[in-house]
C-alpha cells in the first residue's frame, strides 16, 4: 500500500486528536474519583467533631479521657463509640443509644439514662453511682466490677449480662430482670429489691447479707445455696435458708 504525503499528515493529525480525546476523558473520570476519595473520609468522621448537643451522633467515635460532665446528650447516638476513662458525671442520656459502647472505667455519677439503650455495652469498673436508669435496656452488656451504689434502677432489662462483682449497695431496683445473667459476688448490701427477676441467674457468692429478698421472683434454693446470706436475710415465701451459708469472706 502506498501513502502520499497528505495521507500521512491526516493520519498523524487523527492519531493526535484521538490521544487528546482519550486524555480528556481520562482526566474527567479521574478528577471526580479523587474528589470522592478526599471527601469520603471527612464525611464518615464528620460527627466525631460535632460539639456536644442533644440528638448528635458520635457513633463509632473515639472519645477517651474526655471531660464531658454536665452535658445534655438526650436522644444522641454513641453506638460502638469508645468513651473509656471519660468523665460523664451529671449528664443527661435520656433516650440515647449506647449500643456496644465502651464505657470502661468511665464515670457517669448522677447521670440520667431514662429510656436509654445500653445493650451490649461494656462498662468494666465504670462508676455509675447515683445514676437513674429507667425503662432502659442493658441486655447482653458487661459491667464487671462497676459501681452502681445508691442508683435508681427501674423497669430495666439486664438479662444475659456479665455483672460479676458489681456494687448495688443502697441501690433501688424495681422491675429489673437479671434473667440468665452472671451476678456472682455482686454486692446488694442495703439495696431495695422489688420484683427483681433472678430466673437462671448465676449467684455464686452473691452478697445477700441483711437483704430483703421477700419481693424478688424466680430465686431458687440452689441459687441461695450458692450465695451469701445471714440471719437477717429475708427470703421469698416458700424458701428456706441453707443449713450453712457458704461464704466466709
Amino acid at each position: 500500500m502506498e501513502f502520499y504525503g497528505s495521507d500521512i499528515v491526516e493520519v498523524l493529525l487523527s492519531t493526535k486528536s484521538m490521544d487528546r480525546m482519550r486524555a480528556k476523558l481520562l482526566r474527567y473520570a479521574v478528577i471526580p474519583a479523587c474528589a470522592v476519595l478526599l471527601v469520603a473520609p471527612q464525611f464518615v468522621q464528620a460527627g466525631c467533631y460535632d460539639k456536644r448537643s442533644p440528638g448528635m451522633d458520635w457513633s463509632g467515635c473515639k472519645k477517651t479521657n474526655k471531660m464531658l460532665d454536665d452535658s445534655d446528650f438526650s436522644g444522641s447516638r454513641f453506638d460502638e463509640a469508645n468513651l473509656a476513662d471519660s468523665q460523664l458525671d451529671e449528664s443527661n442520656f435520656t433516650g440515647a443509644s449506647l449500643v456496644k459502647t465502651d464505657l470502661t472505667r468511665a464515670s457517669a455519677k448522677g447521670s440520667r439514662f431514662d429510656g436509654a439503650d445500653l445493650s451490649k455495652a461494656v462498662g468494666y469498673r465504670a462508676r455509675f453511682q447515683q445514676v437513674i436508669l429507667r425503662n432502659s435496656s442493658l441486655t447482653k452488656s458487661e459491667f464487671i466490677r462497676a459501681d452502681f451504689n445508691n442508683a435508681e434502677i427501674v423497669d430495666v432489662d439486664w438479662s444475659k449480662s456479665e455483672l460479676g462483682r458489681v456494687d448495688f449497695s443502697a441501690a433501688t431496683l424495681k422491675n429489673v430482670s437479671f434473667e440468665f445473667s452472671n451476678v456472682s459476688r455482686v454486692q446488694f448490701a442495703g439495696a431495695r429489691l422489688d420484683n427483681v427477676d433472678f430466673k437462671g441467674a448465676y449467684t455464686y457468692r452473691t452478697h445477700f447479707e441483711g437483704v430483703d429478698l421477700s419481693r424478688v421472683v424466680n430465686l431458687g434454693p440452689i441459687q441461695l445455696q450458692l450465695g451469701c446470706g445471714d440471719e437477717k436475710t429475708r427470703l421469698p415465701e416458700g424458701l428456706s435458708a441453707p443449713q450453712e451459708w457458704p461464704c466466709t469472706e
